[in-house]
């Protein structure tokens, strides 16, 4: 009899024991799962920014590029046919210099507004420069008196505005 009131009571205390922690878990899982949820939600926030990060480093690198390969030395210095009028140079120049810039127009997502405003405030100047630059030729000039127009302008510039706009960019990705 003494084994049967043992057992019995062992039973009692496993089931007391079993009901104990079913309602433990009940009780502090919400808890748990909370604090989980929080720790992923951070998680994935701490990849987020990372990725974000890196697609910021990317755009203000392409940009930089851009604003290096729009500079009239550059741009020009790709396009360079002595063949053909100034015309047809210019329009050969300012095409590469739109398409530079369409290539990159999606950049400004990730780069401030003062930054896609100086992109664009610079491309826009350096077209007029090629198309002012053509007006002032006489109907007699080559290419290469052209490209000596605009680099006479060019080096007029008390800064050059592609270093101006390569050390803001440069600035602000520090900053």
């Amino acid at each position: 009899m003494e084994y049967t009131t043992f057992f019995l009571q062992l039973l009692v205390t496993a089931i007391g024991g079993c009901i104990a922690v079913v309602l433990s878990f009940y009780i502090v899982w919400p808890k748990i799962e909370v604090s989980l949820l929080k720790i992923n939600s951070i998680h994935e926030r701490k990849e987020l920014t990372k990725d974000t990060l890196q697609l910021r480093f990317a755009a203000y690198e392409r940009l930089l590029l851009f604003v290096n390969r729009i500079s009239p030395q550059q741009i020009m210095l790709r396009n360079h046919n002595t063949e053909g009028t100034i015309e047809q140079f210019k329009k050969n120049i300012i095409a590469d210099l739109e398409a530079e810039f369409q290539h990159n127009f999606t950049q400004q997502l990730y780069v401030s507004d003062l930054a896609w405003t100086i992109i664009k405030d610079l491309k826009n100047n350096t077209s007029l420069l090629f198309q002012n630059a053509s007006k002032i030729m006489p109907p007699t000039a080559n290419v290469d008196d052209y490209i000596a127009v605009v680099f006479k302008h060019a080096n007029e510039w008390s800064e050059n505005p592609y270093d101006v706009a390569q050390n803001i960019l440069k600035k602000e990705l520090s900053a």
